[in-house]
């Protein structure tokens, strides 16, 4: 009998001190573990959509960028449209805080 994979729900996001967040369920991917992280993609049935503090609103991209402080607490990332988003993850890459969203849009 195959064994049940335990699907990601959506899950409240608390933020830490510098508004970065990571889902309870989701898994600790390291760098150079895309095949990984895609392939549990696929066994959770999820479409993912990245938004970049980067290209936020003008104000607040500057205030992030221009301060080198890692705070982005202030930043709300918009949700992808469409319904079904939750977030996955708020986290710093080299290019600025990214937030992670993610659907459920086949049940595995």
């Amino acid at each position: 009998m195959p064994e049940e994979i335990k699907l990601i729900q959506p899950a409240p996001v608390v933020r830490d001190e510098y508004g970065m967040f990571q889902h309870p369920d989701l898994p600790d991917f390291e760098e150079g573990d895309a095949d990984k992280c895609k392939a549990w993609i696929a066994e959770q049935g999820l479409e993912v959509g990245k938004v970049s503090l980067e290209y936020a609103d003008e104000a607040i991209a500057d205030r992030y960028f221009e301060s080198h402080d890692p705070d982005c607490s202030y930043w709300e990332p918009y949700r992808p449209d469409g319904d079904g988003w939750f977030c996955l993850a708020i986290h710093d890459t080299d290019d600025g805080p990214v937030c992670w969203w993610g659907r459920r849009v086949v049940k595995p």
